[in-house]
């Protein structure tokens, strides 16, 4: 017998139950309101066992084993919200050490890369100033050849008036060699 079978039964037997006792008061017209029938008691009592029997037999297992499934749902509920809260905290955490390890991650970029630029900053202007040390070291070559290249020139030309000047004045005395071999002592000297 089903759930719905037996509660349809015990709610005939309470509605019937009533019924059948003011029928049997009824019977006996004479008698005050508050009389008690005996029989009636006894029929009452009898049902209401017979319906308590049925209803403890058939119904009150069914209403136990749905109070049992639906403690057992509500149970496996609170233990599957209680597993998925633990299991979102875990995932909470393990987010939380992803987003410090990025963080991490992007200040050591960022760190790197102010090293970098550091590095390549002191390397340009380590680079710029070899390159103007060897500029200027390159222009004081240069400044120093072209001195002694005038001071050569200077020099021969210095002979060359000198020797022009010794040639007038000497001519009647001394020929061409024996001037060019004084000058040249004399310009060994003052080195």
């Amino acid at each position: 017998m089903t759930l719905r079978r037996a509660a349809t039964l015990a709610a005939l037997l309470f509605i019937t139950t009533p019924v059948l006792a003011m029928a049997l008061q009824e019977e006996g017209a004479g008698s005050p309101l508050f009389s008690i029938n005996l029989g009636l008691v006894i029929w009452t009592w009898v049902l209401f066992l017979l319906t308590l029997g049925v209803l403890a037999w058939k119904v009150f297992p069914y209403i136990a084993g749905g109070l049992e499934e639906r403690h057992q749902k509500i149970q496996e509920a609170i233990d599957e919200a209680r597993l998925s809260r633990e299991e979102a905290g875990g995932l909470r955490d393990e987010q939380r050490e992803l987003l410090e390890a990025a963080r991490r991650e992007a200040q050591e970029f960022v760190d790197k890369g102010k090293e970098t630029a550091d590095s390549l900053r002191k390397e340009i202007l380590a680079d710029a100033r070899q390159q103007q040390s060897n500029m200027l070291e390159e222009a004081k070559r240069e400044i120093q050849v072209e001195r002694d290249q005038l001071v050569e020139e200077v020099r021969r030309e210095a002979v060359e008036i000198s020797i022009a000047a010794a040639e007038r004045l000497l001519r009647a005395r001394l020929d061409e060699e024996e001037n060019r071999r004084l000058v040249r002592e004399y310009l060994s000297e003052l080195r």
